[in-house]
């Protein structure tokens, strides 16, 4: 058992400016940032107000800033932190609710944009589609299909910190995914909405921040270099 000294971040949104609240927690070893503000929220503070769902880092709703880092709070624990000093706080770059709770909308707003939907090109079959694990989509985009829209990739992103109109790291990886996708049939829409020179991917500096932030380790900073590149030849995405 261990003490902590958990700093979090109070708000009732609408712009307002947040103020930190102090707690003691006391957590096992295994413990996470989660179970402290669980712990928080059931014997100190019944006020304070965030996300959770699956608790096993697939809903990706518990996504927060921890010690100025964007993660997931159910899959960081407490002891890895190295420090017995925590300061929580809501995902940069997103408007906040209350407390550690941010809207999405901006984020979703972008990833409506890019047409994350299959446009599919025969919608009148009634054949199912097999695409095996040795096609050339299933290789190109191996360990990118594990997105789940957690906002932490666009709370990390310096680029959307400075110009919000860019598109961000996870709507440009899901339009990268039906673009390699052969059953597809919206190419044109999708490149020229990436192919923006302010919103599109030409706006990312290649900074790493949404790599080294992603919790399921997609290597988006990689997805939007083979877009630049496809970009630059366009019959890169004929299928």
């Amino acid at each position: 058992m261990k003490e902590y000294r958990v700093r979090v971040a109070r708000s009732e949104g609408q712009g307002r400016l947040p103020r930190m609240a102090t707690f003691a927690v006391t957590l096992e070893e295994r413990m996470t940032v989660l179970d402290a503000l669980f712990q928080i929220q059931s014997h100190q503070d019944p006020s304070l107000s965030f996300r959770c769902a699956c608790r096993v880092g697939m809903c990706g709703t518990c996504a927060m800033s921890i010690n100025a880092v964007p993660r997931l709070a159910c899959k960081t624990q407490a002891n890895r932190l190295a420090t017995s000093t925590i300061t929580i706080g809501p995902l940069p770059n997103l408007p906040v609710i209350k407390d550690l709770v941010v809207s999405l909308e901006p984020f979703f707003a972008h990833w409506k944009r890019i047409k994350p939907a299959l446009h599919s090109k025969g919608r009148e079959s009634t054949e199912a589609v097999r695409i095996p694990a040795t096609s050339p989509y299933s290789r190109s985009t191996e360990g990118k299909r594990d997105c789940i829209t957690c906002g932490i990739c666009h709370a990390a992103c310096g680029v959307v910190g400075t110009d919000g109109a860019f598109l961000g790291p996870a709507a440009i990886n899901k339009a990268f995914l039906r673009l390699m996708d052969p059953r597809d049939d919206a190419t044109d829409d999708r490149l020229v909405t990436l192919n923006g020179e302010r919103d599109g991917v030409w706006r990312c500096h290649t900074q790493f921040n949404c790599t080294a932030a992603c919790p399921k380790r997609i290597d988006l900073t990689d997805t939007i270099s083979r877009l630049k590149r496809g970009l630059a030849s366009p019959s890169a995405f004929n299928k």
